[in-house]
């Protein structure tokens, strides 16, 4: 539980929290609620991704052992977006089962990568502890300096799953430094598979020119140092002492090659290209994908360059010359851009990360387009630095004229030493790029088919290869790069021409074609894709479940899909209503279970038949045993107390606590996560980024019950640094889990759908529960009929208490608690102070059990209850003794019977349950202008008992829009479609429709509907006033000394910034300004030059900016994105249209260490 100290402060949250509430209140009375936001071209990609992925689409794995959880993602061109997920298996790290996804901003997704379909059942208690994994893994590498992680994962290679300890050791192999990562077999003790991440102002250049050269520098202070205050992260220092090149002047270098500012001078000139190029050529920001680059060092003596994971070294050639040439520090930042895009280089084919280093030269090299006898556009490899002074080290279009590197691929190349193993992908892209006769100077390059190419230009070419990397996935290969690529070549080019060239040019390297490759044709594949919704479901003995198999035409035309189901378990039949689709329809599966059916869980492949391409989604089945009792079980107390245990196990190897953030935080949470995903949960993990310390929560779903009737249950699983936190609140943690897993055991029917939580950084002020109930849409709170908060319930001098015991929510526990005789009381020394206080302020009905913290237990308590009257309930409350000791076994055991016991009355029923289903829209929400009109779909779905006919309307059209749904009735299971008109002359602005079905019960949803200006009716402006803040403070709103000139900070232009924070001590800052947005302009963005200056100097992010639009954030950052000078934000606000909103940018600043959050020049531009 939250503690006292922070009381004051919760009391003003509680003021201002309660007075947004009555606010809201005042306001709701009269105005209907309000309107969710309109998804953006990210979100409904996003979305289209993560559905593909839960129905298990094509080669991607849906079974109740195997989640993805999404991990990354990347824009590219044209409204494209990566989508990278990680796959675990029962809680487990599945290191070679990652996936990604390439969707577009209308939500259709185009292609997708899985390194494996291979469906994991292997055991995961090892024979072989980490110990001995570690003293294996030791022996891989030459020098080891330190062991930097060991963790229990299964790797996934060549299909084959092997349960194994990943151990990364750093050191140094016999020629050049190591991060080496190791696998060990977890049950022989054998390595079976390893890998390495290492691989190997104005200045005066040696390798660039003409001289002077320009490139960016930071100033402070009278010091200029090779910082760049627009690129964050890149920086040049000396190799040998590892310190950042500074001096009083801004003129670098000298021109000779043996100096290493010279050196760095050419490092940070390239760096600096290259970030130009990938922003301007292929839509990347920066090396890392997400605006931050990486430091760079010279003066390594080896004759070698290298990146190690996180930094750039620059060797010396044969001649003792620092060979920063610009396709050698490209090459080795592509190592970068390879490591930070989805799958990293984990198993790659040998080769792979080699050329892709080259490309990325090639491609600088083409960017910046040197004179000679600079480093000039030509498709060789160091021929400047001359590394050991017999010229280039590599030859892409002619790879046999140095070294006789391979030009044609191979069985031969998996197996070649990887500079070598390079040759054919430098060649393919050679020839994609230039092809085999290119004319203006530039060599010819032969086939390997003896083939006639012609190129796309090394602009395209890089966006073709660039496209392939953002659907790679980890052990890459040659074929899957080429199955990569000619996806990403489709995706870029309806006509087919870069797909047939691309395809050409890997015929021309003799990579044959894959099972997987996609087909084109100019006018556009008729392709189609399948979702399934829900794509999990239990079904009892002698009983039946439907989805709703939804199909829809992602290119072409609409075509005939036919539907068939395999991997059925024994006893389980599939029927489809109908068997057979238009695209762009849906169909009802019905899978029906005979009495005999064989229990357990099994995954059901759902397979689409087209014209020519099929595709197959899968639905996760669970069948139960016989009808499952529907009285509350009794929890084992004993069961709760061994998770216990295992909590204070991780808290003493993890520093003696589990503080949100920290590594014993971090385990706990794996270890639930684990628990829950094998007892086939839908378990999920929620990045708190405005937490204190930015870590996760957990959230897992039951399947079944209705969607729209969630109940939930939720505990904090962090603790305070002092102590392990077992009761405080390893109680509430352990009591859920256990519940939990009883539950999924039990495998009832259910009323309401279940939901659990647990919770990161409550002891810092609720910032796991608040920052997940902010994210709720309206609608999305509505379906929450209940939360229930356990904190604290098994203290040692407990009490039996309820958070508000009188309310219809807290009956089932007070119900329980009861009949033991125990007259519970009202928790009033937890109010507002426990994450159930995040859900109240949010207007969801809350109760909970606790058992006392640090107040008193008075006369009548003891005399009812027992224990010591005039002693703390808990006498270790945030101490170090808050241990496995400091449990009673009695108060715990009442308050896990007492959850189970609310979860069955709550959302559990016995025999048949009712009929009932659910609806929804997709897409949720769209536009059109005056005159034109626009459709979606509407879903349902049968969630318990028999299918039933649903009659559908729609409610909330304003004047000048009319809405339909056809037909007007279905069954519960099949589709409809929403038509909206928009009349002529109609107000722009956005709207919300009401969907409403009506069977046995009724159910509805919202569309959200934007009517444009029609085009004519936008006079583009400028709206926000004085965002140089050089005009006074109006009409701005800060704290006060915001707007200022004080010298500490330097403004981006004119005289005056807004400063928020620097104080070094706890304070809040806020600048904002109401701005209206003409009704009329489909477009708006928000721009502003940001610098984040600190003194924080751990990894945390202790101090946090918010900038808001109409209480809506659109972004926040921390002190860990501080830098040197300013960086332009820019954000789309289109969807606030014709509206007058609230722009606030917000500083939070920790108690100590100061972080300056310094804002200037802001505009909103409307068109």
């Amino acid at each position: 539980m939250q503690p006292t100290r922070w009381t004051a402060s919760v009391a003003a949250l509680a003021l201002t929290a309660s007075l947004a509430g009555a606010l809201a209140g005042t306001a709701s009375a009269a105005q209907p609620d309000p309107v969710p936001p309109r998804q953006s071209k990210a979100e409904r990609a996003v979305a289209a991704a993560d559905a593909a992925v839960r129905s298990g689409l094509d080669t991607l794995v849906n079974s109740p052992r195997q989640q993805y959880e999404r991990r990354q993602v990347t824009p590219w061109v044209k409204d494209l977006y990566s989508v990278a997920y990680e796959r675990s298996y029962r809680g487990l790290p599945v290191v070679g089962g990652d996936a990604v996804v390439l969707a577009d901003g209308e939500g259709r997704v185009r292609a997708l990568q899985s390194a494996s379909a291979t469906v994991i059942d292997v055991a995961t208690t090892p024979d072989v502890d980490a110990k001995a994994a570690e003293a294996s893994s030791r022996r891989e590498l030459e020098k080891v300096d330190k062991v930097e992680s060991s963790r229990l994962v299964v790797r996934l290679k060549d299909d084959k799953p092997v349960l194994a300890w990943e151990t990364v050791l750093t050191g140094r192999s016999r020629t050049a430094p190591s991060r080496l990562h190791v696998f060990v077999d977890a049950r022989t003790g054998k390595v079976v598979d390893r890998y390495d991440d290492v691989v190997a102002g104005t200045g005066n250049s040696k390798w660039n020119g003409p001289n002077p050269l320009t490139i960016d520098t930071t100033a402070s202070g009278g010091t200029y140092s090779l910082r760049d205050p627009n690129r964050p992260g890149l920086s040049c220092a000396d190799y040998s002492s590892g310190t950042v090149f500074s001096k009083s002047s801004d003129s670098w270098g000298t021109g000779n090659p043996t100096s290493k500012e010279t050196g760095c001078v050419d490092l940070m000139f390239a760096a600096q290209k290259q970030w130009d190029m990938l922003s301007q050529w292929l839509g990347r920001n920066g090396v890392s994908g997400n605006g931050r680059s990486f430091p760079g060092k010279v003066g390594l003596s080896d004759l070698n360059a290298y990146w190690d994971g996180s930094s750039v070294t620059i060797g010396r050639n044969s001649a003792n010359e620092w060979i920063a040439g610009v396709d050698v520090v490209a090459h080795e930042y592509g190592h970068a851009i390879d490591s930070n895009t989805p799958g990293g280089t984990s198993g790659q084919e040998a080769g792979l990360g080699e050329a892709t280093g080259d490309i990325f030269g090639a491609l600088t090299e083409a960017y910046v387009n040197e004179p000679s006898p600079y480093d000039t556009p030509d498709y060789t490899v160091g021929e400047v630095i001359n590394l050991q002074g017999r010229g280039p080290i590599r030859n892409m279009y002619d790879p046999p004229a140095v070294n006789n590197d391979p030009a044609c691929y191979s069985s031969a190349i998996p197996g070649t030493e990887v500079h070598k193993a390079a040759g054919p992908l430098n060649h393919w892209f050679y020839l994609l790029a230039e092809g085999t006769n290119p004319g203006g100077g530039k060599p010819n390059s032969s086939t390997c088919n003896q083939t006639a190419l012609t190129g796309v230009g090394v602009q395209n070419a890089g966006k073709i290869f660039y496209g392939g990397m953002l659907l790679k996935t980890s052990s890459m290969s040659y074929k899957k790069y080429r199955t990569a690529t000619l996806s990403s070549a489709k995706s870029l080019d309806a006509t087919c021409n870069l797909f047939n060239k691309t395809k050409a040019a890997w015929d021309a390297i003799s990579v044959p074609a894959q099972s997987g490759d996609p087909t084109c044709t100019p006018s556009g594949q008729n392709d189609f894709s399948l979702s399934l919704n829900p794509a999990s479901g239990t079904v009892q003995q002698g009983g039946s479940v439907t989805t709703t198999v939804a199909t829809s035409t992602t290119s072409g035309s609409a075509q005939q899909v036919t539907l068939t189901a395999t991997g059925l378990p024994a006893g389980v039949t599939a029927s489809f209503n109908p068997a057979t689709v238009q695209s762009g329809q849906s169909s009802t599966l019905t899978l029906s279970a005979s009495s005999n059916a064989a229990p357990g869980a099994s995954t059901v492949t759902v397979k689409g038949q087209g014209a020519s391409l099929a595709h197959t989604v899968d639905y996760a089945l669970n069948v139960g045993g016989t009808q499952p009792d529907p009285t509350a079980p009794d929890i084992s107390v004993a069961n709760v107390q061994a998770h216990l245990a295992q909590f204070g196990t991780i808290a003493s190897q993890n520093g003696g606590n589990r503080r949100a953030g920290s590594a014993g935080y971090t385990q706990s949470l794996a270890y639930v996560k684990g628990k829950l995903q094998a007892a086939g949960y839908t378990v999920t993990e929620q990045a708190c980024t405005s937490c204190t310390y930015p870590s996760n929560n957990l959230i897992a779903d039951w399947p079944g019950g209705p969607a729209d009737k969630t109940v939930m249950f939720g505990a904090h699983l962090d603790g305070v640094s002092a102590g392990p936190g077992i009761n405080d609140n390893g109680s509430g943690s352990a009591t859920l889990l256990e519940n939990a897993l009883v539950l999924a055991q039990k495998n009832p029917t259910m009323t309401q759908h279940v939901r659990f939580a647990w919770w990161t950084d409550e002891e810092q002020g609720l910032n796991g529960s608040k920052f997940y109930v902010n994210q709720l849409t309206s609608a999305q709170r509505a379906t929450i009929k209940g939360y229930y908060n356990f904190d604290m319930v098994g203290s040692t001098n407990g009490g039996y208490f309820i958070n508000n015991v009188n309310s219809t929510t807290a009956a089932p526990l007070k119900a329980y608690w009861t009949s033991l005789n125990l007259a519970p009381e009202e928790n009033t020394e937890g109010q507002g102070r426990s994450d159930d206080y995040s859900f109240q302020q949010a207007g969801i009905p809350t109760s909970g059990y606790a058992a006392g913290a640090s107040a008193r237990k008075t006369s009548a308590q003891a005399s009812k209850w027992g224990g010591t009257a005039g002693a703390a309930y808990d006498s270790c409350y945030h101490s170090s003794c808050d241990t496995t000791s400091n449990i009673s076994a009695t108060v715990l055991d009442r308050s896990a019977d007492g959850v189970a016991y609310a979860i069955w009355k709550t959302a559990v029923g016995g025999g048949t349950p009712a009929s009932d289903f659910s609806i929804a829209t997709s897409p949720a929400a769209g536009s059109a202008n005056p005159g034109d009109g626009v459709t979606s779909t509407v879903n349902t779905a049968t969630v318990s008992g028999s299918p039933q006919t649903v009659a559908l309307s729609v409610t909330g059209a304003p004047s000048g829009v009319t809405a339909t749904v056809s037909p007007a009735s279905v069954q519960s299971g099949q589709s409809a479609t929403l038509s909206v008109q928009v009349a002529a002359g109609t107000p722009a602005g956005t709207h919300t429709l009401t969907v409403t079905g009506t069977g046995s019960v009724s159910h509805s949803t919202t569309y959200t509907l934007t009517v444009g200006g029609g085009g004519g009716t936008c006079t583009p402006a400028q709206v926000v006033a004085n965002g140089g803040f050089e005009s006074g403070s109006a009409p701005w709103s800060t704290t006060s000394g915001v707007i200022t000139n004080q010298s500490g900070q330097a403004p981006h232009g004119g005289s005056y910034m807004a400063w928020l924070n620097g104080w070094g001590s706890s304070r809040t800052d806020t600048a904002s300004q109401s701005l209206t947005l003409p009704a009329g302009c489909a477009s708006g963005r928000l721009s502003f030059y940001l610098h984040i200056d600190t003194d924080e100097n751990e990894n945390v992010a202790y101090d946090t900016f918010t900038v808001s639009v109409g209480g809506q954030t659109l972004a926040t950052l921390s002190n860990l994105d501080a830098g040197s000078g300013y960086t332009l934000k820019s954000y789309d606000v289109s969807q606030f249209a014709g509206q007058t909103v609230v722009l606030q940018f917000k500083g939070v600043e920790d108690q100590s260490l100061q972080t300056s959050f310094v804002v200037d020049d802001v505009t909103l531009q409307t068109s």
